[in-house]
């Protein structure tokens, strides 16, 4: 979920993929007589199943939480490490593994939905929200994915009698390998789990010409005397604060009935003001003055792109964009489009007319 080399990657999912993959390899192996004389080491040692619940929750927590300090880790490995000791020594029926392990994996299917809950649905800084939001659809599909294999691995466990361990696991890959053939597909469909969605948009950003260039890929020319403490304490924050800035500019757009100020804004993303006036200084194209006449601009762009002009008058359009007058916006919009409002609907019809023709 984060490309940046001075941050890990939720290493516990690719464990997760390595596990089921891996599983299914073995037991495609078997199941096709591609080996001879093939045992599978899963179906050998069956206490492995102890410690893939933790891998799940270890997995959720570095997703919705930071890196996971190594004694957290540690802790929670040795529980199934017990476990499978106490296994090897007793030797226990398999009346009393079936109710340990529903037990376990009960603890480890409510602790994950514990810190979804705490996480996802109760946040209020703005930073967590843009970061929650943007993965709170794969978290939830992860969960249930957890859930789904809690439900088929202990139904199929605890109505188990008689036959071999090989039944078992059989039945176990074949009611869950559909799910996670759905889940690579949802992987392939959403590339932002694979390479994060600020990498993403930055890419689209640069791969595609904008109708109004407000941020720079580099930084413009030397830093000021006066600017370098606040450059320490920004230097690698930048994409996160143009990122966070797109988020809010995104929103505002959604229903623009207010522009807010430099305090407001930086209230309203968690940024100081001096970070927020390094990344207009250094990184946009445009003064924060400016910034907020590209937003009316915007968003009229969004309006007339919706056929506003159809049924209104471009006065009518000055106001719901906050111009106080015409002229103003007038002025405004063919400076930033190198369009009047009328020439950009008449432009936007001919492409219309060209896209149907095609």
């Amino acid at each position: 979920m984060n490309y940046k080399k001075d941050k890990k990657l939720n290493g516990f999912f690719f464990v997760i993929l390595g596990i089921v993959g891996i599983q299914r390899f073995f037991n495609g192996l078997e199941t096709f007589e591609l080996v001879e004389s093939f045992s599978n080491p899963f179906k050998t040692y069956l206490t492995f199943v102890f410690f893939i619940p933790v891998v799940y929750y270890l997995f959720f927590y570095n997703l919705l939480f930071t890196q996971t300090p190594y004694k957290k880790v540690s802790l929670h490995f040795l529980l199934p490490t017990l476990i499978s000791i106490l296994y090897i020594i007793f030797n226990p029926s398999l009346g009393v593994i079936q109710v340990v392990f529903f037990i376990y994996s009960s603890l480890y299917v409510v602790l994950p939905f514990i810190l979804i809950k705490d996480t996802l649905y109760n946040r209020k800084n703005y930073k967590e929200l843009i970061h929650f939001k943007s993965i709170k659809n794969w978290a939830l599909i992860m969960y249930g994915i957890l859930v789904l294999s809690y439900l088929f691995a202990n139904y199929i466990f605890l109505t188990y009698s008689t036959g071999t361990v090989n039944n078992i696991l059989t039945q176990f890959y074949n009611a869950t390998s559909l799910i996670w053939f759905f889940v690579v597909l949802y992987i392939l469909k959403n590339p932002v789990i694979l390479y994060g969605e600020q990498l993403l948009l930055e890419k689209i950003n640069t791969a595609t010409s904008e109708e109004v260039a407000i941020w720079r890929n580099k930084k413009k020319g030397n830093t000021e005397e006066e600017d370098l403490e606040v450059e320490k304490k920004v230097k690698g924050k930048v994409e996160e604060i143009i990122f966070a800035l797109k988020k809010q500019e995104k929103e505002l757009l959604q229903d623009f009935q207010w522009l807010p100020t430099l305090k407001e804004l930086a209230f309203k993303i968690d940024y100081p003001q001096s970070h927020l006036k390094y990344v207009f200084k250094y990184y946009s194209y445009c003064t924060f003055g400016e910034y907020q006449n590209i937003l009316k601009v915007k968003y009229a762009m969004k309006l007339i792109q919706s056929g506003y002009l159809d049924t209104r008058t471009i006065d009518s359009l000055a106001i719901k964009c906050l111009y106080t007058n015409r002229s103003t916006f007038y002025k405004n919009f063919k400076k930033q489009t190198g369009y009047s409002p009328t020439e950009y609907q008449e432009a936007l019809a001919t492409i219309s007319v060209k896209d149907s023709i095609l």
